[in-house]
């Protein structure tokens, strides 16, 4: 019998003894709180699939339309899409998305791509990757990571060829909003600039907020933009290596053609664990997940403030961003955080330099785990 009590049963015990190397990359007495992936067990409904799978030997060459087809009802149930499964591509995560639509941006070496300064530092290594020049679209902490269309504008240039958007913003956690989402869109027409959304975090919002998905703004910005979507973060599977994107036809078609002999899609187990996630008889995993996430945001919040961090407000994704005013540089912080707190957290320039004196933390735990861990913090930056 499921009991939503499960999402606080989690121990350092038991995750230590649990694969991944969220728990097992530092010594066994450092916490694991760095890499965005939950502490949660997997959801029963899952893992009756991914065995149904096995034992049905899902596991030669098979088809993904189920899956797309599930992909698709969800994303116009949620999103506001207006989809067919041939508007699906499935892909091994978000990330294979980014290094595609700058592939099928047109953009040569040279060319520019706009990420924001924090980013999750994957956009930032695709465009290394395909020898693109990174334009910084700077997000202040001060100004509650507001995404300035203003300071878009300055940064957009006759050689700029794609607009990378993450929203829920990793690692800030701020949800768009729908004004900042159309200032984004009119920038992109007006300059005719495509766009990559990373919708990844889209289930994971808080207080009653909307997500808005960009691409339904209008038409126009639609026949720019690439989507992209994954299971990892909600039903935290990371391992499977699971994504999806939508784009209008034509996009699609050369999305597909760059695709073709590079990426081929995910896993049969994947496909089987995606059906299973993306059937409503979930959702009230989802909303236990967003109860539990919020009475946690809440602990951590309070206590990193009592502590005299900077916190800024967690609006959506289960990653806080805190910056810590102590006296010392950030490398001196994060051996702090490290070796006499022994807990490891995400390093904020890893997101960028706005991330100087960040630290970013998965919250995506116990109560257990989490106030064990802000002890230890508490304890190593007191008097610093």
């Amino acid at each position: 019998m499921y009991n939503a009590d499960v999402l606080n049963s989690s121990t350092i015990e038991g995750m230590l003894a649990a694969p991944g190397i969220k728990w097992h990359r530092d010594p066994p007495d450092v916490i694991g709180m760095w890499l965005a992936d939950p502490d949660f067990p997997t959801a029963p409904f899952i893992k009756k699939a991914l065995l149904n799978a096995v034992q049905d030997e899902d596991l030669l060459y098979n088809t993904d339309d189920k899956a797309r087809a599930a992909m698709a009802e969800r994303v116009n149930k949620k999103n506001g899409f207006k989809l067919t499964k041939d508007d699906i591509y499935v892909t091994q995560g978000v990330i294979p998305a980014m290094w595609l639509a700058i592939q099928n941006s047109g953009a040569k070496p040279g060319d520019e791509i706009v990420v924001t300064d924090p980013m999750y530092y994957p956009f930032f290594t695709a465009v290394e990757t395909c020898q693109m020049k990174p334009a910084y679209w700077t997000l202040h902490e001060e100004d509650g990571y507001k995404f300035d269309i203003e300071g878009l504008k300055k940064v957009v240039n006759k050689k700029t060829k794609l607009i990378f958007v993450c929203n829920p913003h990793n690692p800030s956690g701020r949800v768009m909003t729908k004004e900042e989402l159309k200032g984004i869109v009119d920038v992109a027409v007006d300059n005719k600039i495509n766009i990559m959304v990373d919708e990844l975090w889209d289930d994971v919002v808080f207080d009653g907020r909307k997500h808005v998905s960009l691409a339904t703004l209008s038409p126009e910005v639609a026949d720019l933009t690439v989507t992209s979507w994954g299971i990892s973060k909600t039903w935290g599977l990371p391992g499977l290596q699971c994504g999806y994107l939508t784009a209008t036809p034509k996009v699609m078609e050369g999305l597909k053609k760059r695709a073709k002999g590079v990426l081929r899609g995910t896993s049969t187990l994947s496909i089987a664990a995606a059906q299973a996630a993306l059937d409503r008889h979930g959702e009230y995993w989802v909303k236990d997940i967003i109860a539990h996430l919020t009475k946690i945001r809440g602990i951590a919040d309070k206590r990193f403030k009592e502590m005299g961090c900077t916190v800024p407000e967690l609006q959506g994704t289960y990653l806080m961003f805190p910056k810590f005013n102590v006296k010392m540089t950030h490398k001196e912080l994060e051996k702090l955080m490290q070796e006499t707190a022994k807990v490891g957290l995400g390093t904020g320039t890893e997101f960028g330099p706005e991330g100087e004196m960040h630290m970013r933390m998965t919250i995506a735990t116990s109560e257990s785990i989490l106030g064990e861990a802000l002890d230890r913090i508490e304890k190593a930056v007191k008097n610093k």
